[in-house]
Formats: C-alpha cells, sequence, structure tokens
C-alpha cells in the first residue's frame, strides 16, 4: 500500500505544505499554530501536537520575513539620529525601544545627518521599515523624509517642528526652558547673562532656547545684546571655545551664562575651571537636558531637565500607533521642563 504521505525532498528546505502533509491537516492550520493562533480559531491540542511534532521532524522553521512581506509588515522602526555620539539620546532610544518591543516590533537606530543619505533612504524606500522616528533638524526638515511619508511610511519627528500636518512632532518646551534657565540666574542678581548656543540655533526663534533667554531679559528690563550670544560648535570643546571668546570681552563682560545644552556646558565648566575662573563666586552656568553627567561635575551642573523617556515612549506609541491604525493624524507633543538647582549657580530653586 503506497504512503499518501510524500516525504519531502531532502536536499531542499522544507515548506509548511510538507508540515501540513506530514500532520495530516492544511495549510492554514500549520500557519494558525505555528503563529500562535491556534486557541483563537479553537484548533484541538491534538491537532496543534501533531503540528508541533511535524514541524519538529522535519525541522521546519517559519518564514517570518515571507509572511511580512504578505502582510506588508516588518515590524520593524527606524530610528534615525544625526550621531550616536550625544548622550541626551541615549534615554530617548532605550525608552523608544521598550515600547515597540512590548508592541512586537524592533528598533534600528541609524546615525545619519540627513535623511537623503542614499543608501538610508533607499533602504528606508525599499520597505525594510515600517515607520520612522526623525531626530536633527537636518533630518527633520529634509525633503527626503516627506518623500518616504508620501510612500506610506508613518513618521514621527521629535524636538523639531512638524514638517507637514500629517507628522506629529514630540518635543519640550525649549522657550520656557530657555526663559526658566535665564530668570533663575537675573535672580541671582545678574545682569549680564549671556547665552552660548549652537550653529543651527543662532536664530532669535521665539519656540527656541534662544527666544525663552530673550523673553526673560524683557520681563527684567535687561537689553537684548547680540554680542552676549556665542554660537559654537556643539560639543564640550564647543563650549569650551565659547569660554575663552567671552573671557576676551575687555568691559561688560558677562558674570553667568544659560547653555544651550548640558554638553557645551561641560565643556564650559571645564574651561572657566582651566582659567581660574571660581564657579559659582565669580561665574554661573546653567545648562539644558538634564544629563547624568551634569551631577558628577565640580561644582556639579544647575540644568532644565527634559523629560528624555517620556520623549521616546511617546514617539514610539505615536508612531506605532500611526502604523497599524494604517493612517496619520499629526498631532503637536510638547512636554513640559524643570528647573534643577545644583552647585554651578548658586541659590535656590526659584518660586
Amino acid at each position: 500500500m503506497a504512503n499518501d504521505r510524500q516525504e519531502p525532498d531532502s536536499s531542499k528546505a522544507p515548506t509548511s505544505a510538507d508540515v501540513a502533509r506530514r500532520a495530516g491537516v492544511s495549510q492554514t492550520t500549520v500557519s494558525q499554530v505555528l503563529n500562535g493562533k491556534a486557541g483563537i480559531t479553537r484548533i484541538s491540542a491534538d491537532t496543534r501536537q501533531k503540528v508541533l511534532d511535524a514541524a519538529a521532524n522535519l525541522g521546519y522553521t517559519p518564514n517570518h520575513a515571507a509572511r511580512s512581506l504578505r502582510e506588508r509588515r516588518t515590524k520593524l522602526i527606524a530610528l534615525v539620529m544625526p550621531t550616536i555620539g550625544n548622550p541626551y539620546f541615549s534615554d530617548v532610544v532605550h525608552a523608544a525601544q521598550e515600547v515597540a518591543r512590548d508592541a512586537g516590533y524592533s528598533v534600528a537606530v541609524i546615525p545619519m545627518r540627513a535623511a537623503g543619505d542614499l543608501r538610508t533612504s533607499a533602504l528606508l524606500q525599499g520597505a525594510a521599515c515600517d515607520g520612522i522616528i526623525a531626530t536633527g533638524h537636518d533630518n527633520c526638515s529634509s525633503p527626503d523624509l516627506l518623500a518616504l511619508k508620501a510612500r506610506g511610511l508613518a513618521v514621527v519627528v521629535v524636538q523639531e517642528p512638524s514638517p507637514d500636518p500629517a507628522i506629529s512632532s514630540i518635543s519640550v518646551d525649549l522657550e520656557e526652558g530657555g526663559y526658566i534657565a535665564t530668570r533663575h540666574l537675573i535672580r541671582q542678581g545678574h545682569r549680564r547673562v549671556c547665552h552660548i548656543t549652537e550653529r543651527l540655533r543662532a536664530l532669535p526663534d521665539a519656540e527656541s532656547r534662544l527666544g525663552g533667554y530673550r523673553r526673560a531679559l524683557a520681563e527684567a528690563g535687561l537689553p537684548f545684546d547680540p554680542e552676549l550670544v556665542f554660537v559654537t560648535e556643539n560639543s564640550m570643546e564647543g563650549g569650551a571655545a565659547a569660554v575663552d571668546r567671552l573671557l576676551e570681552l575687555a568691559q561688560n563682560s558677562p558674570t553667568a551664562a544659560f547653555v544651550y545644552n548640558d554638553r557645551l556646558a561641560v565643556g564650559a565648566l571645564a574651561r572657566l575651571r582651566e582659567r581660574g575662573v571660581n564657579v559659582p563666586g565669580e561665574f554661573s552656568l546653567v545648562g539644558f537636558d538634564g544629563l547624568a553627567i551634569g551631577a558628577f561635575t565640580a561644582p556639579a551642573l544647575t540644568t532644565i531637565d527634559s523629560p528624555r523617556e517620556a520623549i521616546g515612549r511617546l514617539a514610539a506609541e505615536t508612531l506605532i500607533k500611526a502604523i497599524e491604525d494604517g493612517y496619520q493624524t499629526g498631532q503637536t507633543h510638547r512636554l513640559p521642563v524643570r528647573l534643577v538647582v545644583r552647585g554651578s549657580c548658586g541659590g535656590q530653586p526659584a518660586p
């Protein structure tokens, strides 16, 4: 009597059809069992075990990549950032990865200065991911990001204005942070407060840290002096270079600085110490971001704490919802900041 269950060709990888024949069930049943849907479709425990035994005996592994193509889903999120060297992003990435993992997604971190990078852009356009979380000014404002969104990829931008009404943005209140930091220094008695900022942020945008700096000056009746805005590279070395320049001012030199971020502030603090300037006795500093390193500088750095973990979580949640709903409804999420007073400026927290 002939065997109705034809054995698979051992020279080829087993398929779901081979498993179905070995177990004596349909391919649909095999798919439901191996994708964890047996309980939902009420497949009996005996049938489920037959399928599992057949798959194990044949050495069959479900092709999740093929299933992703059929479903037009890869369960992969691309998190595009200008650099992986900035410690600010580590907390954002970690929180986004946790949310993604809980929802069955993976996160690929792609360091890229502009979304127009041909190799990465081609990868994204090839549907290697379901959605993009973009960070960095160049990435978020790039026309290529809009092109990728037009091709059906879900997009969320972080810490930048949305480039399209349908794209959600997740950010903190930068203007309020700049205002709180500068106001605190003014309340400590400083009348010549400078602002150390990075090159991309030198414009007096009302939505930026610089906008908050100017608002606090105006509220206190202090004039805005463009010479007290020191534009430098976004690095600790850049912060140190800015201090060298501000100390060269012969007259009316500043006695305090609101610094664009903690990386710049740590560099500035180190250079002030090298130059023999007492902090906070002769000069006070407030940074921005709330990085852990600020608690370990000498003196410890006063900073505006940014809720980085909340940003990462909300960005991932917003993107996954857009992916799974199949459409995007642009929303602007702006999270609050808080002042953390430490030794670099003296005084007590403003009420």
